[in-house]
């Protein structure tokens, strides 16, 4: 209950004050949206690169949620995300009590998970898939654990259907899976089909179903995988790790990025987090570390910084698995006293972590407005609410429409909108005053408010209190 109404206080309040994006809430609304009217779903906001969203992410959990958003409007996906949250820690409470026969230890773990970082930095960040994904994780290992294999198999393919990377990261947790259960034939067996399975899944999508959705994927490739520091093929990817394994590893811990010295921390302050909030027994339990190769792999050595570190939704993953490897570590000590202080020191640890990074971090990317709930600034919006939703009101439910990045969630329930500077076909342009909007800020911002003003193109609707609506002229 309590850490329901503080994941409320984080992401719906963001959205209430317009501290939630086009990129990439305002993406998954539309998606909502499109599919909600049975459209092939275009994928306006990045029409210039896919044509349809996803040839992007194969991602379905907008596909099957689509009819929530007539009932819960544009904060949908940020209730199924919190909702996602806690029924994920009831998994972690069931998974404990059924290996542990000591009270109190349940209770605890629940806390440790609902208090890990990762879980904190993606609520401040919008609305993903993959902590959907992330979140049904601890109910998989659940039924794993009970040999229950029909409700195993439904929670690896609600899994593997949140994005195209969650079958890679599940495959690779069943590999963790079949080697600590390497002496139960069944449940080895298991965790090794559906590895395999999920494996296969995963290159018939990127290989075959993406591009054929899309002519632009099939011309230019998988757009998610920039890796350069590994290679651009397969065969770049095995000569690097045989010629260079030493730049390589090196790249786990330091930035690869060369001329960048802000960078130098943000890898290391990961590692630091996750060792704060128990990921130390990894070391000691690395069968665990297995399940972890792909989501390390694909922060660290992505040529995307931001993946780095502790920022938005990138940790998601860490956080089933680093409390459910404490806690299978601890399950080896005999003295129940021992078990209960250690697991109450770490989950103190896990807080006192958490509320650091919400305080001050090397990560880039992260807002402290957005993250801190207790602050009383968390509550402020910086336009007049009254003004910009009278000025919404003013846009056409059916009009393409260009928006600044923090009105665009507000306003994706349309078949047509942009991320202002893109304009494109829009008939509409919704702009602001803002210090905070992206990719456009500041004075060059404010010069393009003052050519539209002045545009004969476009006729000026509203320009009350630093809110601006410009119509294009017929």
């Amino acid at each position: 209950m309590v850490f329901g109404i503080i994941y409320c206080l984080i992401s719906l309040v963001n959205h209430y004050n317009y501290r939630t994006y086009a990129f990439d809430l305002g993406i998954y609304n539309n998606c909502l949206y499109q599919y909600g009217h049975f459209h092939k779903n275009h994928y306006p906001y990045l029409h210039h690169m896919f044509t349809n969203f996803l040839s992007d992410h194969f991602s379905l959990y907008t596909v099957i949620l689509s009819p929530l958003y007539y009932i819960l409007g544009t904060p949908t996906l940020l209730y199924i995300q919190i909702i996602s949250i806690l029924f994920g820690s009831v998994g972690v409470y069931k998974i404990i009590k059924h290996r542990f026969n000591q009270p109190f230890l349940p209770e605890i773990a629940m806390i440790h998970y609902l208090s890990f970082f990762g879980i904190y930095s993606a609520l401040a960040f919008d609305y993903h898939d993959n902590v959907v994904s992330a979140m049904l994780v601890p109910w998989f290992l659940y039924y794993f654990d009970l040999k229950n294999i029909k409700w195993t198999i439904v929670f690896a393919i609600l899994i593997v259907i949140g994005k195209e990377n969650m079958p890679i990261w599940l495959a690779f947790v069943c590999f963790g899976l079949s080697l600590l259960s390497f002496k139960d034939k069944t449940k080895r067996n298991l965790a090794l089909i559906i590895a395999f399975a999920s494996l296969i899944y995963v290159v018939v999508i990127i290989k075959f179903v993406m591009p054929a959705m899309d002519p632009m994927v099939a011309k230019n490739g998988y757009n998610a995988f920039q890796y350069s520091i590994l290679g651009n093929s397969s065969k770049e990817i095995i000569t690097n790790l045989i010629h260079d394994p030493l730049k390589i590893f090196r790249a786990l811990f330091y930035s690869h990025i060369e001329g960048a010295p802000e960078l130098k921390n943000i890898k290391f302050e990961l590692y630091t987090c996750l060792l704060f909030s128990g990921g130390w027994m990894l070391l000691l339990r690395p069968q665990y570390l297995v399940m972890l190769i792909p989501i390390i792999a694909q922060k660290v050595f992505s040529d995307d910084f931001g993946k780095w570190g502790i920022s938005c939704h990138y940790s998601i993953e860490f956080v089933p698995i680093v409390v459910l490897c404490f806690y299978d570590g601890i399950r080896f000590l005999k003295n129940h006293k021992i078990k209960l202080t250690l697991a109450i020191l770490v989950c103190f640890l896990t807080i006192k972590t958490t509320y650091d990074k919400m305080e001050i971090r090397d990560s880039f990317y992260y807002d402290k407005l957005n993250g801190c709930f207790y602050l009383p600034e968390h509550y402020k919006c910086v336009f007049n609410r009254k003004e910009v939703k009278r000025v919404m009101k003013l846009i056409p439910e059916n009009a393409n429409l260009s928006s600044l990045n923090v009105f665009a969630a507000h306003l994706s329930f349309r078949k047509n909108i942009y991320q202002y500077p893109d304009v494109h076909d829009a008939e509409y342009v919704l702009l602001a005053s803002a210090k905070g909007s992206y990719p456009v800020r500041g004075f060059e911002l404010e010069t393009k408010i003052k050519e539209y003003k002045q545009s004969t193109e476009w006729e000026t609707l509203s320009a009350s209190k630093g809110i601006y609506l410009f119509r294009k002229r017929k």
